[in-house]
């Protein structure tokens, strides 16, 4: 329960704020106010920061949380820094130098409800690459009761990995497909998802698919080219770029997207000026779906889709939105990874 929102007794503030240093519950312990990323909040939401304060000021408050995701050096990402890292309740759990019990008078509790706890982004958070239900950030699942706030910064960015582009078809084969572009925030418990002016929400995107072989018979002679990879898709980390097929002549790979652009598919192949193969198809990136590759003899592999900005586990999770920012890709998916 929050505090009561009727009588309210000094054992009711104690037990959802803390007391002083010396055991008390002195009313002027929480007038605080701290600054946290882009975020000043009071102890408790409502709780004056400044001038008088009295009991009926804390009624039907909670305690202010914040999970830290504005501090860190470089910035985040799943690939280097981990699945458990990029998992809020994992980080809460964990990581206790990246947990801020607002006042400072409790220590972080064990049970978060019915705590308002806020996992603040303010800095660039990325992902993995390869499927579009990987998030760059959960949210994690949370103790029923605790009320759940996404708030990212004007200086935040959630990004989905961008898809690898798919490999040059070999001899006698077709190209492979470009992979998906993976998705940027996963949520698994009910929540508010604010985005603030110049914040961003940005899913990743597909890889471009991989060239079609080529291949020529003339009077017993045989010549063969593989295709050229497809690039990589657009997102933070950029997809790597497709491999070229085999049986070189000419082709390339396609190379890797990164955060603010996609790759580009590799050239086809010529063997002999008989035997043609077809170029890997550009990634995927905001405003332009991955390109397919082009046919050789063979047929040329799909582009690869994109993620979604923002998946929820299930049908039973719900969250809020209130966006003053950006947000790329769809916000209805259902399948987070």
């Amino acid at each position: 329960m929050t505090t009561p929102s009727g009588t309210i007794k000094a054992s009711d503030i104690r037990n959802e704020f803390g007391e002083d240093g010396a055991g008390k519950v002195r009313l002027g312990a929480y007038r605080v106010a701290e600054t946290r990323g882009e975020l000043t909040l009071a102890i408790g939401d409502g709780v004056p920061t400044t001038g008088p304060i009295s009991y009926g000021n804390m009624r039907n408050k909670r305690l202010n949380i914040v999970v830290d995701y504005y501090a860190d050096n470089p910035n985040l990402n799943r690939t280097t820094n981990g699945d458990a890292t990029m998992n809020a309740k994992t980080r809460y759990n964990t990581q206790n130098d990246r947990v801020h019990v607002i006042g400072g008078l409790k220590s972080k509790p064990s049970n978060t409800a019915p705590h308002r706890v806020r996992i603040h982004v303010n800095q660039n958070i990325g992902g993995k690459s390869g499927e579009i239900n990987r998030c760059a950030l959960r949210t994690g699942a949370w103790d029923n009761g605790t009320d759940l706030i996404v708030d990212v910064g004007g200086e935040g960015a959630i990004y989905g990995g961008g898809g690898k582009g798919g490999q040059g078809g070999d001899v006698d084969s077709s190209g492979h497909a470009g992979e998906d572009g993976a998705s940027a925030l996963g949520i698994d418990f009910n929540a508010t998802v604010n985005v603030a002016s110049g914040g961003l929400i940005r899913c990743g995107f597909g890889g471009g698919g991989g060239g079609g072989a080529g291949r020529q018979n003339d009077k017993g002679s045989e010549r063969t080219v593989g295709g050229g990879g497809g690039g990589g898709g657009q997102g933070y980390p950029g997809g790597a770029g497709g491999s070229e097929g085999n049986a070189d002549h000419g082709q390339g790979p396609g190379s890797a997207g990164d955060l603010t652009e996609a790759g580009e598919g590799g050239g086809g192949g010529n063997n002999g000026n008989q035997a043609y193969s077809g170029a890997g198809g550009e990634g995927g990136s905001q405003g332009e779906a991955a390109n397919a590759g082009a046919g050789g003899n063979h047929g040329a592999g799909a582009g690869g889709g994109q993620g979604s900005a923002i998946r929820k586990q299930s049908g039973s999770v719900s969250f809020s939105l209130n966006n003053s920012g950006s947000i790329v890709g769809n916000t209805n998916q259902i399948g987070v990874n």
